[in-house]
């Protein structure tokens, strides 16, 4: 087993168990305190003890945060530089499955942008497939409804072939959608999240 080894200490604020909801945010529990980044977990003081998340129940660094959350975050912390982290921690339920859970860290755009480029690699979430943009997005839907006419998905999207072309290059390389238009099972996925 790997020693665990210190790589970072940082000041910051955060919800290590925040309620979000589409694009709303539900909690209003930030705290401030340190967070010890080591090669296998996340560490968040809380009170006299530690929260942590392993790096290895990390599944997604730096999703797009909505404008929601960033001014309900500068309002409470003073900034609006935030990084979302989903990760798994052990149901209350089961002690054998987990669920899902949503970590917010506030603070000064140079931590959280070094926080990101660091934990996305770790973690094993490529930069790229973070987000989709509204072109994206549509062309996702329109190919799940079986449409892969070009000139038809042109006209429901609103967008020229080219752009569309790129967006089906994204999702492809993103692994959301086979070379004939068919969504992958995580094509599906994203379109369930969408929704």
């Amino acid at each position: 087993m790997a020693q665990e080894q210190g790589i970072a200490k940082v000041d910051i604020n955060y919800i290590f168990k925040a309620v979000i909801m589409g694009t709303s945010l539900y909690s209003d529990n930030w705290e401030k305190g340190v967070l010890y980044l080591t090669n296998l977990n996340l560490w968040f003081s809380e009170g006299k003890g530690w929260f942590t998340i392993p790096l290895k129940n990390i599944t997604m660094v730096g999703r797009e945060v909505p404008n929601t959350i960033r001014m309900k975050a500068q309002r409470a912390t003073g900034t609006t530089h935030v990084l979302i982290i989903d990760y798994l921690q052990v149901s209350s339920v089961s002690a054998d499955s987990y669920a899902s859970a949503v970590a917010l860290l506030g603070g000064n755009e140079a931590v959280i942008n070094t926080l990101k480029a660091y934990l996305q690699p770790m973690c094993g979430t490529p930069p790229r497939s973070q987000s989709l943009s509204d072109i994206d997005k549509k062309l996702l839907y329109m190919l799940s409804t079986g449409v892969n006419d070009m000139t038809k998905l042109s006209f429901f999207i609103g967008a020229d072939s080219e752009t569309l072309a790129g967006s089906f290059k994204s999702l492809r390389e993103q692994g959301l959608c086979d070379t004939t238009g068919q969504l992958t099972p995580d094509g599906m996925k994203k379109l369930k999240e969408m929704m």
